[in-house]
């Protein structure tokens, strides 16, 4: 029965303007030919707007990567918050199957998350702060855990019953969690040499300026702290030694890799597209977030649009609505940014609403025609990158705020695979 509503839904998408390319879901079509061929049962989504994300190509960029570390060099997939925006669950998926050999998350839900939809065998690091009551839960389900300082440390060895794994963060110069001074790794090395339930596994640190590329001094500071602070670890060959983010991995010729790299911003694409040219392969880009003209109008000269009319035209103009705001995660920084038209660039004009925009549009396009804020129409292409330019804002910022609203539509081999659709299936 759900595969015949799911066929359905679909005809009654395509049917919205067949004629008019390039059209809403237009590219999956052969979501039917899925469903008759796989039964695959997928989550339809009622409101034209959504994220496509490609598996095959974050499948071949974990593998170019792998093969620059090296086969002895350990791959953590970094998958917090929902993996950037992408899909916690999925990503982690494709990233295993391509060799990634552990997964970093930043909270032990999260944590929770994976492991309950993925094997039981791949590590997880909560590479955030997980509060000492809850490490037996941690241990039950073979998740290991930050020891973000001594009193953390102190505490743990009070109250925890059962041998619990945990990496020990050491702050160079971040300043955020870890241990701050060699005495302090000392205290901890102390302890934990007296409570056997305290397994400490691995060491780790992270970055402040691994892209600042003009500036090298601050992470050679930390990464020469870094190495001053191993020095006094007992038994460091026993541990997994790691510090390498993205921007480390992909940018000093130091190669900073130890024992284990974390990867998230480079799974989906370049970290940094000015920077790309550092990068001995080619990473592609694997998302692109689409909408539709939901409703064309023209207006005459000196109409105002949206909340504060703060467009006014100038003359005879085509304006279109699109479906999507700033609850989706389309904040009122972008408003400086242009979507795809008919494969030309078009701004976004007026106040950005909660649910809807407007664009101006240099012609009359049929209600239906697809409209892309990130991604390729024709010979046009908008990165995420550009976005964040205009918005002043972290490309991983854009990412990561746009929300649940959005399906995701995941692609494999040229074919949907899935649909999460997180508003049906809460």
């Amino acid at each position: 029965m759900s595969q015949i509503v799911a066929l359905l839904w679909i005809i009654g998408i395509m049917s919205i303007s067949i004629n008019s390319l390039p059209v809403f879901n237009l590219n999956h079509l052969n979501i039917i030919n899925d469903i008759a061929k796989n039964k695959t049962i997928l989550t339809p989504y009622y409101r034209p707007t959504w994220i496509d994300i490609n598996l095959s190509t974050v499948h071949s960029n974990v593998r170019l990567l792998k093969n620059y570390i090296g086969n002895k060099v350990h791959l953590m997939a970094v998958v917090k918050a929902n993996a950037y925006g992408y899909g916690m669950v999925e990503i982690a998926r494709a990233a295993v199957s391509a060799g990634a050999t552990w997964l970093g998350v930043a909270t032990l839900d999260e944590a929770l998350a994976v492991r309950a939809r993925l094997s039981q065998n791949i590590p997880i690091l909560v590479l955030g702060y997980v509060a000492p009551e809850y490490l037996s839960v941690a241990s039950r389900y073979n998740i290991t855990v930050t020891g973000v300082s001594v009193e953390w440390i102190q505490e743990a060895a009070r109250i925890v019953q059962q041998p619990f794994n945990f990496h020990l963060k050491i702050d160079t110069g971040l300043n955020r969690l870890g241990c701050k001074t060699i005495d302090e790794v000392r205290t901890v090395m102390t302890i934990i040499s007296l409570n056997p339930n305290l397994n400490c596994t691995g060491i780790f640190t992270h970055f402040a300026t691994s892209e600042d590329m003009q500036n090298k001094s601050y992470f050679h500071r930390q990464l020469a702290s870094f190495y001053d602070f191993l020095d006094v670890i007992p038994n460091r060959t026993d541990k997994i030694i790691h510090c390498a983010n993205s921007g480390a991995t992909l940018y000093h010729p130091e190669k900073p890799f130890f024992d284990m790299v974390r990867l998230g911003k480079a799974l989906m694409g370049p970290p940094n597209e000015a920077l790309k040219y550092l990068i001995p392969f080619e990473l592609q880009h694997t998302f692109s977030l689409h909408s539709i003209l939901d409703v064309v109008k023209q207006l005459d000269a000196n109409e105002k649009i949206g909340y504060g009319g703060e467009y006014m035209t100038t003359e005879k103009q085509w304006i279109g609505t699109v479906p999507i705001g700033y609850a989706d995660g389309w904040h009122q920084q972008f408003k400086t940014s242009y979507v795809l038209v008919g494969g030309k660039r078009v701004p976004i004009v007026g106040r950005i609403s909660m649910d809807q925009l407007t664009v101006a549009l240099p012609q009359e396009y049929p209600v239906g025609t697809r409209v892309t804020f990130i991604g390729r129409q024709g010979n046009e292409t908008i990165i995420a990158d550009e976005i964040a330019q205009k918005a002043n804002q972290p490309r991983s910022e854009v990412f990561s705020s746009l929300s649940n609203r959005l399906p995701r539509v995941y692609i494999q081999d040229g074919s949907v695979i899935s649909i999460r659709n997180l508003i049906l299936e809460s």
